[in-house]
């Protein structure tokens, strides 16, 4: 792998995020309006769930940054999708970076733009929504830095499995939601019923709210994040063999705009 040929493509994508601010606006901005509205409604639950001192933001700002987080998973197919629609992507697999590079060089940007969404979600929370964290905040950075990675290397898995734009915005925004709902994000998961809680284990939002929770809530430090760790890794594993094994670069992709 070239470092020169890498640092190549990681420029242009990096260019072409700061051209188009939105969808950061949106990865950030969303979940703090989202944020105001629904943190008052979460005070009462965390109380009567064990934690007579909370206020509601130690749920809904993790919960919200988690779950909209998701969007980067719509992001990096976009990543790929677009060279597609724009009839770029035969020149760039005609060009001399190898197969590893272009999806490094596509992928390492979206992993910090995760990373920078929850730093500033989670610092906003503190500072203008009171969150208070009960166990080590350095606790959370390897946990913020798994959880970004494992998106990323969802989004790449959806792209290599999907023809369409269609179907890989249709996973990601169904993802969004499912997902949110089920790990715990949208709503604490002690009022999940029986069967979400079972399946919630599954999903890369349960493991990272397991791990918010157990610094934020639970007043833990490192070794809280273990298992979250191990679990997110593993998933980003099985994403990534999905991505290998799926994703040719050959074939065709469909990117019609109705």
């Amino acid at each position: 792998m070239s470092p020169r040929r890498l640092g190549t493509i990681l420029a242009h994508e990096v260019r072409l995020i700061a051209r188009d601010p939105l969808p950061v606006m949106v990865l950030i901005v969303f979940p703090i309006i989202t944020m105001a509205f629904v943190k008052p409604a979460f005070r009462a639950a965390l109380q009567q769930t064990g934690y007579p001192h909370a206020n509601g933001a130690e749920q809904v700002v993790p919960g919200q940054a988690v779950m909209n987080a998701f969007f980067v998973v719509s992001l990096t197919t976009f990543a790929f999708f677009s060279e597609h629609a724009f009839k770029t992507w035969d020149r760039l697999r005609a060009s001399s970076a190898t197969s590893p590079e272009i999806v490094f060089g596509k992928a390492i940007p979206r992993v910090g733009m995760v990373i920078l969404q929850l730093i500033v979600v989670l610092t906003v929370g503190v500072v203008v929504f009171g969150l208070h964290v009960a166990g080590d905040p350095l606790a959370l950075a390897p946990l913020v830095v798994i959880f970004s990675l494992c998106l990323v290397l969802l989004g790449v898995a959806v792209t290599a499995v999907c023809t369409s734009v269609q179907q890989a915005n249709a996973f990601s925004y169904g993802g969004l939601v499912v997902f949110g709902a089920i790990g715990g994000a949208l709503v604490p998961l002690a009022v999940l019923p029986a069967w979400a809680k079972t399946v919630a284990p599954l999903t890369p939002t349960y493991w990272a709210m397991r791990g918010f929770r157990s610094v934020i809530l639970d007043g833990q430090g490192y070794g809280a994040i273990v298992a979250p760790a191990v679990a997110l890794a593993a998933m980003s594993a099985v994403f990534a063999v999905v991505a290998l094994r799926r994703l040719r670069f050959g074939d065709s992709k469909t990117v019609i705009v109705y």
